[in-house]
């Protein structure tokens, strides 16, 4: 699980060494097409933290926060994930990129010690890959069958027409 971010903001800062100023949380909302108070609850439910904070305290979400959010909102809509699900499955996205920065900063090594890390490692992901595809597998076999239902009772009704006809 991720843990939430704390009630005091982390220290402020008002612009980003590439002249990032990040964006308003009501505009990072519009963009993403989703209402301030969701980016708020996201943020309590530690699924999205805002990169940047002014020196008031107001948030400012970058182009990577948003790109985060559209994950957040991409499993929620299009594979229909509630939110602990989700959560969940960042988490394991999390660790798989740590897996990948691991294994490619011991790449190359030749002592015993640093292929069996990368063995440890690429075991890790192989186990956490299977684990995000099995969930993925479970969503589709359930819509896939609601699907089936949703077509067999379309296809009842062409058949009830066929007879009033």
């Amino acid at each position: 699980m991720s843990p939430t971010r704390s009630e005091t903001p982390p220290e402020p800062v008002a612009e980003r060494t590439d002249g990032d100023a990040g964006l308003r949380i009501s505009d990072a909302a519009a963009r993403a097409g989703v209402s301030a108070r969701t980016l708020r609850y996201y943020e309590e439910l530690g699924l999205l933290t805002p990169s940047l904070y002014t020196a008031g305290g107001e948030r400012r979400y970058t182009s990577d926060d948003l790109e985060h959010l559209n994950r957040i909102l991409e499993l929620r809509e299009v594979l229909g994930m509630n939110l602990e699900e989700i959560r969940e499955f960042l988490s394991l996205e999390t660790r798989l990129d740590e897996l990948r920065a691991s294994y490619r900063a011991a790449k190359g090594a030749t002592s015993k010690k640093a292929l069996a890390e990368q063995r440890a490692t690429l075991e890790e992901a192989l186990v956490l890959n299977e684990s995000l595809a099995h969930q993925i597998s479970t969503k589709l076999e359930r819509m896939d069958g609601f699907r089936g239902r949703l077509l067999h009772d379309a296809q009842r009704c062409r058949e009830l027409l066929d007879e009033l006809r």
